[in-house]
């Protein structure tokens, strides 16, 4: 058997393929609640983990998602984004520290936290007599590679071997494909609990090869719950900053579950209590829609920009998908049919919403294993990848590798000293777009290169070196380092280090996994009333309504070294 996992903000599934068709395996459809219970819901393994409220053990799934008060959700936006306050801790250049997250009145991180679900996908085929030691692993088509690495650092704990790693929204294509087999121009319009991402691909019959994606990070199911939370809070006159953390837990899930029943276009309007607030509140259905009209409104513009890049019109796509929970509310559909044609749009029950994602990495599992053909999958870089510069009041970026490049893909670039009798070089590799600055809301550190050089020269153009920069097949960076006169190899690693110590990415992270997922079965110390108390921020979740903020991990500060690109010395991060 092969398998596919793909690893949600809000929801989780597993997939395998037989040689014959793709099925879902139920990691935790037993634990589905009756108001809980949606098409296709019992395919989902919420990305929740929790402490339970009297005997203090840790909990997984549908049991942390409903009935704990303080669920610790959206681990996976946590994985590729700046930790909170990182910009004030070092304004010249702010790396992707790890976030922690809260659980029990501990601190773990991020990867930590998400290893402890891979771990329990694992268990849950393990319960059906089923090896899952290994998976394709999908992740968003823009994700950084920051969230790249961290995811597949967290399958790895967990003891899931990431084959590779694939873009979500091809991933469904590839679902798609392989039930209706109708070859074209297909977009894909990829919208769940965090994220989202518009990919535009071509499948010839044989064939799939990416043309190009856009997307939003941090836009997606979280970002409606907090849309109507206002609402809810204006109603009952209550202000965001005067709820506590419990307060907020107690009726998030509520705020969730009227979302949902509010997608519904034969809703007019709902009855909804909140005994943590105290009172019983009515919403409308057109009160929801006008609040979650900008947040459609933003979704259409990386649509727009796919289209952009390719210089093609609606009349050029042949099948829409839409796919993502998200994707499914009835005005995102009106918005993505009024660009490009209602007719256009798949139905839903030939191109599964929740579950196409994981079984299209299931389908690219088996053409790893050869049971296909591999040459049939063809994907592309989603960013430029270069390395910061001096420019000035801002860090220049200079591309290297230049995105929608079809991977594997490679690019290397030249680099001297700043200074005479320098002993070392240091080189920022960024993740980023051609026209913006390297410290830009459109760039991400990957991390910093220190490269040792033979030994200090006068002149600095006898310690030049060349930097290869290569994308292998899953978007994973590797480079390799050679002195340009000499033609000595100074270095050769994977990038897999985003913390300014250079601390590689596993290091600990094991023995906190462990630690982690002992107390299943040996409560936590800390009880309930104490937690939240003192410290910042629990669940890591950029809502400022629903839920805390992120609690920063320590930064320890980088000495000075010497570097210039072609020339041009570099700051001191």
């Amino acid at each position: 058997m092969t398998y596919g996992i793909d690893f949600g903000t809000s929801n989780s599934v597993v997939a395998r393929y037989n040689g014959d068709t793709t099925e879902v395996l139920p990691v935790d459809s037993g634990n589905v609640p009756a108001q809980w219970r949606q098409p296709e819901f019992e395919d989902l393994f919420p990305s929740v983990l929790s402490v339970r409220d009297f005997d203090r053990t840790l909990c997984f799934g549908w049991d942390a998602k409903t009935t704990t008060s303080d669920p610790v959700d959206a681990v996976k936006r946590m994985l590729g984004t700046r930790s909170a306050g990182m910009e004030q801790a070092n304004e010249d250049s702010p790396l992707l520290e790890e976030h922690h997250v809260w659980i029990g009145g501990e601190p773990f991180r991020s990867t930590a936290a998400a290893a402890a679900l891979f771990a329990q996908m694992k268990s849950a085929a393990s319960r059906h007599l089923l090896d899952l030691s290994e998976a394709v692993v999908t992740v968003p088509a823009n994700a950084t590679g920051g969230a790249r690495y961290r995811t597949r650092a967290a399958a790895r704990l967990a003891g899931i071997k990431v084959k590779a790693l694939l873009n979500e929204p091809t991933a469904a294509a590839i679902s798609y494909a392989t039930d209706v087999d109708i070859p074209g121009r297909l977009l894909i319009f990829d919208w769940g609990g965090g994220t989202i991402d518009v990919t535009v691909l071509d499948y010839d019959g044989k064939y799939f090869e990416e043309l190009t994606s856009r997307g939003i990070t941090a836009l997606g199911g979280l970002e409606f719950d907090e849309a109507l939370a206002r609402i809810f809070l204006r109603k009952a006159g209550q202000i965001p900053e005067n709820l506590t953390l419990h307060e907020r837990n107690r009726w998030r899930r509520d705020v969730e579950l009227t979302k949902i029943a509010l997608s519904r276009r034969d809703i007019g309007e709902m009855d909804v209590d909140f005994p943590a607030l105290g009172t019983s509140l009515k919403v409308s259905r057109d009160e929801y829609a006008a609040a979650a009209a900008p947040l459609i409104e933003r979704a259409m513009d990386p649509l727009q920009q796919c289209l952009e890049d390719l210089g093609i019109g609606p009349a050029d796509i042949d099948a829409v998908l839409m796919i993502g929970g998200t994707s499914q509310i009835p005005e995102a559909r009106d918005a993505v049919g009024s660009l490009l044609g209602t007719d256009r749009i798949v139905d839903p029950g030939l191109c599964h919403p929740m579950t196409a994602v994981a079984r299209g990495a299931a389908v690219y599992s088996a053409a790893l294993d050869h049971h296909l053909d591999r040459e049939r999958f063809s994907l592309v870089t989603n960013y430029d990848l270069g390395t910061a510069i001096a420019g000035g009041a801002r860090k220049g970026f200079v591309p290297i590798i230049k995105r929608n490049r079809t991977l594997a893909a490679r690019g290397e670039r030249r680099f001297t000293p700043a200074r005479p009798n320098a002993s070392s070089l240091r080189v920022e590799i960024v993740e980023g777009e051609a026209g913006y600055a390297a410290d830009s809301d459109r760039a991400f550190p990957l991390g910093v290169l220190e490269v040792r050089l033979p030994k200090p020269e006068q002149d600095p153009e006898r310690n030049a070196v060349v930097i290869d920069f290569r994308y292998d097949h899953s978007g994973i960076l590797r480079v390799k380092v050679v002195h340009e006169v000499t033609k000595r190899l100074l270095m050769e690693a994977e990038i897999d280090s985003f913390g300014k110590d250079g601390t590689p990415l596993q290091q600990g992270l094991d023995g906190e996994l462990n630690r982690l997922l002992a107390h299943a079965d040996t409560p936590f110390l800390q009880n309930a009333e104490s937690e939240g108390v003192g410290r910042e921020g629990t669940s890591g979740v950029t809502s400022d309504v629903l839920e805390p903020e992120v609690h920063q991990a320590s930064v320890r500060p980088v000495p000075d070294s010497d570097l210039s690109v072609n020339g041009v010395a570099q700051p001191r991060i």
